[in-house]
């Protein structure tokens, strides 16, 4: 691996908490008798060569970036230094006598005595003339055992340590501190940390300078990052310790050749200002190695990036939207990204601890390049991010109201489809009822009140939005229900029923402008074949196959329709109300609408007395003239082939010709259709129909009066102002309403949405407008944004 590493000469060092935050002397220090290992030392966790040899998996740690603040050290003090030089000087032995004047690094588990004291464990840079990494001075961290320690009268506070410490320089008192802290297992908490620092300085040197040139260094490589893992769990609580040792953790991770994309990515947080360097690495071996980028290694990119932002449902449900991110990543990418690699190399920079360095090391990996600054992968994935936010809204502001509530029957009912969570008994009890209320034929009536007593609501009635929620809690079983607000239908009231079926795959959300035709057919139809009292079954196939022969449903869509027919035939429309919704037709189409009528009360060949009074009841709403329904039934019983002698029942009118009745096989006088000459009115039928479907919607209430041209709200401007007033006043709109309201405003639909949502989240971060289509609307934020 080809490393570069760069240093640059420093003129100063960041000041740090080992100046002011020197602890007082603490009175097991000033007890503690002479020998070189207290009594109170040899209870601390073991060292580095005991038990903290087992390797690790490799842990994320970002360096925390150093304050201004901290970079105004205290200048060093020659005077002080050079004095301290002459005193070890005086007190050293001479140069001839000592025996090795070269210097050594001791690997794990080699001891050395210095001074008396056997220091266990090696790690640590033993002799003299060792120059520093700048090649300026001596390495701070070489103990030179031909110096003298003070066993007897240790510096265990500090006092006499200067801010960079050197073991050359420091105090014989200061030596004899640290040594017994070496000796003593490198662990007591209670340490002064300068001395915690001048051991950190070796390992540092070890792992930036010298490694980098060893062959099959590997070993000692994860040694010195358990060590340095090691210390910092003692002493994390030291915020300089922990800044330069997870620092160095960092910058060192580029020497470790292990691949990172075959383990699970580094956590995504809530906000991060850099991507990690772990997650550089992983995304730089993906990129060589021309490897798909895994799910959770492009979120966690993603979510690491300075220029993206995870909004509250990412955050809030984290486990879904990593499941439904997940599921939408693998369907656009299929096994994942493919990232070419850049042209800039793979670089760490840290600054050093020990003042041999001298400066800021820059680390660089020659043959990684630096993925972390591409761009255009960031932008195909807030596509994906932003969609599965935008899906989680509901399930997010719900959860924000009712913390407790993930797993219920209102919660599960909010989770877009491809995500799965654990639900209550209260959810799994209601999901078996509406399964054990389906009969044999995959439908089943039941009584409105037994759903709602299931629900979770405050009031014993069903809120329109609960209705919705209720409809998309079933569908996530494959069950449906009649009525159904989404597709026009009356929200379910406690002495009202209900019709749950099982539904086809894949399940229709929204009405189609067939299915709204088909449905105002069987609407008609089950008012004119209800006339007699009953509708028969002949009379069901006949209107069913009339509402769906000509019409493209899908198999959903046909379900639901039987499921509808079915409700119908528990509380028929009564001719008051269809009179009502027909008055409203222009009068040029209500001609068309009388043939539609006798054609589906004709539609099982036969028309009954009552069926006919009926119809010339439903003529006369439309302003036709009644009489006009025989001419229309006469043209509907004759044959292509020949004329066939039919009654119709009823009075004879002057001035019309009617065929020689034929008996009835029952005794009852009815009128008997040709099937070929009404399959060729079918046509007309349905485009009639169509024609039809909008007077069968639910009515809609009168449009409030415009909002006043100074109603600002949450600081938006008039035309933002009205339309929210205007959303304000019901929870749900389509998309095509909304896309109305905001051209009515004079307002772009997209625009708009982002303009109200903005303003919303200022206010109380949280949107006013949640989901695509239909549009949900935040009333729990609406008093705070009005005021």
């Amino acid at each position: 691996m080809a490393i570069v590493i760069l240093l640059v000469r420093k003129a100063w060092r960041a000041s740090d908490s080992r100046a002011s935050q020197r602890p007082a002397e603490p009175p097991q220090f000033r007890q503690a008798p002479p020998p070189a290992v207290p009594p109170h030392w040899q209870s601390a966790p073991q060292g580095p060569d005991q038990e903290h040899r087992r390797p690790s998996t490799a842990q994320v740690l970002r360096p925390p970036a150093l304050a201004p603040a901290h970079r105004a050290a205290p200048p060093r003090q020659p005077d002080r230094r050079t004095s301290q030089r002459a005193a070890n000087a005086a007190s050293a032995p001479s140069r001839s006598a000592r025996t090795r004047p070269a210097h050594r690094w001791l690997p794990q588990g080699q001891d050395v005595v210095v001074a008396g004291t056997t220091l266990r464990g090696g790690l640590l840079y033993v002799g003299t003339g060792m120059p520093d990494a700048a090649r300026i001075g001596t390495e701070p961290a070489l103990i030179d055992p031909g110096l003298p320690v003070d066993l007897r009268n240790p510096d265990w506070a500090g006092e006499s340590m200067d801010y960079w410490p050197s073991y050359a320089d420091i105090s014989p008192r200061a030596r004899g501190a640290y040594l017994s802290w070496l000796a003593g297992g490198r662990a007591n908490a209670n340490a002064y940390i300068g001395y915690v620092f001048l051991y950190f300085y070796g390992l540092e040197r070890r792992l930036l300078t010298e490694l980098p040139n060893i062959d099959d260094a590997d070993a000692e490589f994860a040694t010195l990052v358990i060590e340095v893992r090691r210390l910092l769990r003692i002493y994390h609580g030291n915020r300089s310790f922990r800044g330069y040792a997870e620092g160095l953790l960092d910058a060192v991770a580029l020497l470790d050749p292990t691949v990172r994309y075959d383990r699970a990515a580094p956590p995504v947080p809530e906000w991060s200002h850099e991507l990690p360097v772990e997650l550089k690495i992983g995304l730089a071996q993906l990129a060589v190695d021309e490897h798909p980028v895994p799910a959770d290694w492009a979120l966690s990119w993603y979510g690491h990036h300075p220029d993206a932002h995870l909004r509250t449902p990412a955050v809030r449900c984290a486990h879904e939207f990593q499941e439904l991110f997940t599921k939408r990543y693998h369907a656009k990418f299929g096994e994942g990204m493919v990232v070419k690699p850049n042209k800039p190399r793979l670089a760490v920079g840290y600054y050093a601890a020990s003042s041999g360095f001298h400066g800021h090391v820059t680390l660089e990996n020659t043959k990684l390049p630096d993925v972390g600054k591409l761009t255009g992968p960031i932008t195909k994935l807030r596509d994906i991010v932003e969609g599965v936010t935008s899906d989680l809204d509901a399930y997010s502001r719900y959860l924000g109201r009712n913390p407790d509530g993930t797993g219920s029957p209102a919660a599960i009912a909010l989770l877009p489809e491809g995500v799965t969570h654990k639900p209550t008994p209260e959810t799994e009890a209601l999901w078996s009822w509406a399964t054990q209320s389906i009969g044999s034929d995959g439908r089943g009536v039941t009584s409105a009140q037994e759903l709602i007593s299931r629900w979770p609501t405050k009031t014993g009635k069903l809120a329109k939005s609960d209705a919705v929620a209720v409809a998309q809690l079933l569908e996530h079983r494959g069950l449906g229900i009649e009525p159904d607000v989404r597709f026009g239908g009356n929200t379910p009231t406690p002495t009202s029923s209900v019709v749950l079926f099982r539904r086809a795959d894949p399940p229709v959300t929204a009405p189609s402008a067939e299915y709204a035709s088909a449905l105002a057919i069987i609407n008609l139809g089950m008012l004119a074949a209800a006339a007699d009292g009953t509708v028969s079954e002949p009379e069901r196939r006949a209107l069913r196959e009339l509402a769906i022969d000509d019409l493209n449903l899908s198999e959903d869509e046909q379900l639901r329709l039987d499921a509808h027919a079915a409700l119908v035939l528990t509380k028929p429309p009564t001719p008051a109300v269809l009179r009502r919704r027909l008055e409203s037709l222009p009068t040029s189409r209500k001609a068309a609408v009388g043939r539609l009528l006798t054609t589906i009360a004709a539609a099982d060949g036969q028309v009954t007395p009552d069926e006919i009074r009926t119809l010339e009841r439903l003529f006369t709403t439309l302003g036709l003239d009644p009489g006009e329904v025989y001419g229309t039934l006469h043209a509907a019983a004759t044959s292509a082939d020949e004329l066939t002698s039919t009654r119709i029942p009823g009075a004879q009118r002057s001035g019309r010709t009617i065929p020689a009745p034929s008996p009835s096989p029952a005794g009852t006088p009815t009128l008997t259709l040709d099937p070929e000459r009404l399959a060729r009115t079918r046509a007309e039928s349905v485009q009639v129909a169509a024609e039809l479907a909008e007077i069968f919607a639910d009515d809609k209430p009168a449009p409030p009066p415009p909002a006043p041209v100074d109603a600002v709200v949450g600081g938006l401007d008039s035309p933002h102002a009205l339309l929210f007033h205007r959303l304000v006043e019901q929870d749900m709109w389509s998309r095509a309403e909304f896309d109305v309201l905001a051209a009515e405003a004079g307002l772009l639909p997209d625009g708009a949405l982002e303009v109200l949502n903005e303003a919303a989240y200022d206010r109380t971060d949280e949107p006013l407008c949640e989901g695509s289509d239909p549009i949900e609307i935040n009333q729990d934020i609406v008093k705070d944004m009005l005021g």
